[in-house]
């Protein structure tokens, strides 16, 4: 067998390189990019777990609320519960550092007094000790940085560093170095520690507590202690383990796996039409070579294997160099998701990714398995020669039963394909929806293919009755002879137009509807932030009282203020946001899915309901007229969904409310964007130039008109279609080289 392989395979396909290439390329794109998921969803839920257990330091249990933050009147509560050992309260935020650009700092508030029994903070040089603590507290300006954060930015003891807080620049001196380890090492080193208030007031978040982490007595037990706080809370925060935290954040991947699922669907499906076109077509130029092999005495078993082994070899080498491009394409991913994450739900200081044991076998399996099974029925095929039949002229095709039963095979999967979707199993979430509706338009596309030979042929027939001249009845004839093989090179060409015009349409509509949508939803002339351009982790609230001094420039009509802060439903995270429908009910548009806008602005203004997003809709099943229970710095309140709107802006779920509804729940009354309409008539730029001069560098603000909005949404748009323009390339390629 090694020997017919080296002689007989190999030198067929060097003869056949670019059909050869064609085949291995498509089977690498398809192993990349499941390996690539693969690879991206463990990094990112490894490293937030990572992080998060770096925080957490030896806590057992932590209490939380999401960014709704806890009520400081709590804490007694949880420190005296039955079993609690330790309890050590902190807020934790992001600010930027003044004057250097891209620098943020993880700012990390704690109580001196009672976090080193939870977290050990090793500080450089002396031993920082009670006497060093109580020195620290007492300078309402200090903050310790990590020791490569001091080299990187030349800070050393003593020297200052300026903040952009949510009350504008503030100034604080270094009073330590910390050595980088436990909580230290979070974020590459850009580390600050604070007194609880200095952070509390850095991060507008006086009276709240953003987690309480807790030890708990030798001897008992977590469970017990855990729904102890639970009961004495009564539903006003979250008690759990640390690494159950590290579960949410499989459920903000939903969008990028479905959309790289499918893309890798479609890679494997033309590459198992390439492998079959291969190896079908290698069948019909080798008949005469395995009608002599059946001469010498080769089985059929021996043809088969021979076959088989040559698609093995193609496969596995083509699956070994799919596993490293998945690896670099994981890397280039895991940029774009790292960040979509962190603007959804936190920031992370993502490892580098590698491909664990199982993503190998996986990608073996799917690569080796996908091209084994095209080759199986050509291989099967092949085996049917005769000595008699490799003698003839005649260029040898499948018997013509196979045509019948390639035909009722089609029309089987044909008439299967919507019944997948009309008898889905119920409880599907959105990934499963999501595959299963893939699945069914694979099958669809598989039926199409399976009836390409007999179209062949009624197509022969139709045109020998147009035309009788020679070169139709030569072309016809030979057609006739191998409707299989033709079939196969218009299935292929079917595949890869179907993936060009489906990654085409598919790109065009998201581009059109997230413009139009940006056009209906964000209809303020001019949009004022902190820290970022938009509003989310990476922009610094502000007080409200800005929005006076903004209201009083010349030209400015209507100022309203809008906060976003991530919460959660059902134990799933989702976002809060609210704005004054009051205020600016007038200038404002909502794309509506269900219910009426503007009568569902006006319920909103009067603090009769919320609008929900119609992701939050299809994820917990809401519609108009239901009620939500949304956790509270208070408790559990309830809301009356006034309307659905859409929302291209986070698949997590949204839900909307009335400024004034949501500062006296949640008790915040911080804003992270300001969005302003002008007068009509009113120049952009006078307007621009007064904000930024009055307040800009001391607030560091960014002031975004609409237009750089859109320009920054289709900047977002490319970047995220990348993987879908290699595929509609790769599909051309195909599509080209198939006939």
């Amino acid at each position: 067998m090694n020997r017919l392989l080296r002689f007989i395979s190999w030198r067929h396909l060097l003869r056949h390189r670019l059909r050869t290439a064609l085949t291995f390329f498509g089977i690498v794109l398809g192993v990349a990019v499941i390996v690539a998921i693969a690879i991206v969803n463990r990094t990112v839920v490894s490293s937030f777990q990572r992080t998060i257990e770096l925080v957490a330091g030896k806590a057992v249990l932590q209490v939380s609320n999401g960014e709704s933050g806890l009520r400081e009147d709590l804490y007694p509560l949880i420190r005296d519960t039955a079993g609690v050992r330790d309890a050590a309260p902190a807020v934790e935020g992001f600010l930027p550092v003044v004057g250097v650009k891209g620098e943020r700092l993880f700012v990390y508030g704690v109580d001196f007094l009672a976090d080193f029994s939870v977290r050990e903070h090793q500080f450089a040089g002396t031993p920082f000790g009670l006497e060093a603590a109580l020195d620290f507290i007492a300078q309402p300006d200090s903050i310790a940085l990590t020791e490569s954060l001091s080299r990187r930015l030349a800070l050393a003891p003593g020297s200052t560093v300026t903040l952009a807080t949510s009350k504008g620049a503030r100034t604080y001196t270094v009073q330590a170095l910390l050595q980088e380890q436990g909580s230290a090492r979070v974020f590459g080193g850009s580390f600050a520690l604070m007194d609880l208030p200095v952070a509390q007031i850095a991060l507008g978040k006086e009276g709240k507590l953003d987690i309480v982490d807790l030890t708990i007595e030798e001897g008992e037990k977590i469970e017990r202690v855990k729904e102890r706080v639970r009961q004495r809370l009564e539903g006003s925060a979250r008690v759990e383990r640390p690494q159950e935290r590290g579960e949410q954040i499989e459920s903000l991947l939903t969008s990028f796996r479905m959309g790289l699922f499918f893309v890798s669907l479609v890679a494997l499906f033309v590459g198992f039409f390439l492998i079959y076109n291969t190896v079908s077509v290698s069948v019909v130029q080798r008949k005469r070579e395995i009608g002599t092999l059946r001469c010498l005495g080769m089985t059929r078993r021996g043809v088969l294997a021979l076959i088989m082994i040559e698609a093995m070899m193609i496969a596995i080498a083509a699956a070994v160099v799919g596993i490293g491009a998945g690896a670099l394409l994981a890397q280039a991913a895991l940029l774009s998701v790292g960040r979509s994450v962190g603007d959804l739900f936190l920031q992370m200081d993502l490892a580098r990714g590698a491909p664990a044991a199982g993503d190998i076998w996986l990608a073996l399996g799917s690569g080796v398995g996908v091209s084994l099974l095209a080759a199986l029925c050509p291989a099967w095929e092949a085996t049917r020669i005769s000595p008699l039949q490799s003698c003839r002229e005649a260029a040898w095709s499948p018997r013509s039963q196979s045509v019948s039963r390639a035909s009722a095979l089609g029309l089987f999967l044909l008439a299967f394909s919507p019944l997948m979707l009309f008898f889905s199993p119920p409880g599907l979430g959105a990934v499963g929806r999501f595959s299963l509706g893939v699945a069914a338009m694979m099958v669809f596309l598989l039926g199409l293919s399976f009836l390409s030979p007999i179209s062949v042929l009624g197509w022969v027939r139709l045109l020998r009755g147009f035309s009788s001249g020679s070169e139709v009845k030569l072309a016809s004839d030979s057609l006739r002879r191998n409707p299989i093989r033709a079939g196969v090179t218009i299935a292929t060409l079917i595949i890869s137009l179907a993936a060009i015009f489906t990654i085409a349409a598919f790109v065009h509509s998201v581009r059109g509807s997230l413009l139009s949508w940006v056009d209906q939803m964000v209809t303020a002339d001019l949009i004022v932030s902190s820290g970022a351009r938009t509003a989310g982790p990476r922009n610094v609230p502000l007080g409200e009282e800005l929005a006076g001094e903004m209201k009083s420039l010349p030209g400015v009509q209507v100022v309203d203020l809008y906060r976003l802060i991530r919460s959660t439903y059902e134990g799933r995270p989702i976002l809060v946001e609210s704005f004054s429908a009051r205020a600016s009910a007038a200038v404002r548009r909502l794309p509506m899915a269900q219910g009426d806008g503007r009568a569902a602005l006006e319920q909103m203004a009067a603090e009769a309901g919320v609008i929900i997003s119609e992701s939050f809709r299809a994820k917990f099943g809401k519609a108009l007229g239901d009620t939500i229970e949304l956790p509270t710095p208070s408790g559990l309140a309830s809301f009356k969904v006034a309307g659905v709107y859409i929302d291209y802006s986070s698949d997590a779920g949204s839900v909307l409310m009335e400024r004034s509804l949501y500062k006296r729940i949640w008790r915040d009354e911080l804003v992270d964007a300001f969005d302003l309409w002008l007068a009509p008539g009113a120049d952009q730029e006078p307007v621009i130039r007064r904000i930024k001069e009055g307040y800009g560098e001391k607030y560091q603000l960014f002031v975004s008109t609409h237009r750089e909005l859109r320009e920054a949404v289709v900047h977002i748009m490319e970047q995220s279609f990348v993987v879908n323009y290699a595929v509609e390339i790769v599909a051309v390629i195909v599509a080209i080289f198939s006939v």
